[in-house]
């Protein structure tokens, strides 16, 4: 997580906070990876597989071969809208934060109040992963 000017706005304090949100949205990453695209392209290469059988002219199989691919596009699409939501979800809370400490230049609060954030956020990442794990 960066702050205004891209310098990191972490410091040991709520590193730890920041570093478990990124692992949690690693292994979500992770999980939808192999338990949703994976499985969607492998349907999408064997229906792209039967497109080449087609008797018809090569029109035909374009098409057939675009409506293959449909499916993961669409989903892939939709979980990156919805993680680019949440990323700015984060950054509003870091940037509240960050304009909280622009009065009080106290670094203990700003760390604390990042800290929370990134704690905040890993319960609603918690709550957002079976929205992102369905097939679309």
């Amino acid at each position: 997580v960066e702050g205004r000017h891209g310098r990191p706005i972490m410091s040991g304090v709520q590193l730890k906070a920041v570093q478990d949100l990124q692992a949690q949205l690693t292994k979500v990453m992770e999980e939808l990876d192999h338990k949703v695209f994976r499985p969607q392209q492998k349907a999408a290469f064997q229906c792209s597989i039967k497109c080449t059988d087609l008797r018809g002219p090569q029109e035909e199989m374009h098409a057939c071969l675009a409506k293959c691919g449909e499916p993961i596009q669409r989903h892939e699409a939709a979980v990156m809208g919805e993680l680019q939501e949440f990323q700015h979800r984060v950054q509003r809370c870091v940037q509240q934060c960050q304009d909280k400490q622009a009065t009080t230049q106290d670094q203990g609060k700003f760390d604390k109040c990042v800290s929370e954030c990134a704690v905040f956020y890993q319960k609603e990442l918690a709550s957002l992963k079976p929205q992102l794990m369905k097939k679309r």
